[in-house]
């Protein structure tokens, strides 16, 4: 069952269509996450071994960061949070945790599809439309482990671009695969597949603008009326 999953991810990578979907969709749900929980399982390692990988990188990055915090706190005559910033950048994460967290977002996702296009007049199965997502859930979050793996200093600039791709191709699949998997026209696919995208970026863009207003009232709090110290 494995390897037709897998020839059937083939099919749906290199002729995405919804008739694609289709002539490979099943109702299997079982299989579909064991599919799931394998590609997260090589997504851990791959993410641990990117840890040792980018090690002296990150290390020299950390050591760049602390000394302009320093600099920052000479400056402000003050002490800064920034060590809690700093053990936030950490990328540490283990191979378990970092496998629950794959399987918790897949499950997640697909729920909030399966209601969103049930809502919308869908009459797919859960079985189906678990079954579509996982034939390009899998390789996808493989490539996107293998380009962090190498988004490393500059090389950055060129694994950019392909992170923006994948992506990009991600969501593309994700709509033909809610069209074959719920069995809803285009358009409704499409509202089913921008609601769960629009909310992490309507979440991303309240906390920044929380972080700006604290900012300000930071700078006001320090020296009201005053020019800042580094300007």
């Amino acid at each position: 069952m494995l390897i037709e999953m897998l020839r059937s991810s083939r099919a749906v990578l290199l002729q995405p269509s919804v008739a694609t979907f289709e002539a490979h969709e099943q109702r299997k749900l079982g299989w579909a996450l064991l599919y799931v929980l394998i590609g997260a399982a090589i997504n851990a390692v791959l993410g641990w071994i990117t840890f040792f990988v980018q090690q002296p990188f990150l290390a020299r990055q950390r050591a760049t960061l602390e000394a302009y915090f320093a600099d920052l706190e000479a400056r402000l005559g003050r002490d800064l949070p920034f060590e809690a910033f700093l053990a936030a950048r950490s990328p540490g994460i283990p191979v378990l945790g970092s496998l629950m967290n794959t399987m918790a977002g897949f499950l997640i996702y697909l729920g909030v599809v399966y209601v969103l296009g049930r809502l919308l007049g869908g009459k797919g199965r859960l079985g189906e439309l678990a079954y579509d997502i996982a034939l390009f859930w899998v390789p996808i979050a493989i490539a996107g482990a293998l380009i962090n793996l190498f988004s490393i200093g500059w090389f950055s600039c060129l694994t950019a671009p392909l992170a923006i791709g994948v992506t990009g191709l991600g969501f593309y699949l994700t709509y033909l695969s809610v069209q074959a998997g719920m069995n809803l026209p285009p358009r409704r696919a499409l509202v089913v597949v921008i609601i769960p995208a629009l909310v992490p970026l309507l979440l991303f863009c309240l906390a920044i603008a929380i972080f700006i207003a604290l900012a300000g009232l930071e700078v006001s709090a320090f020296a009201p009326g005053a020019a800042l110290p580094w300007l």
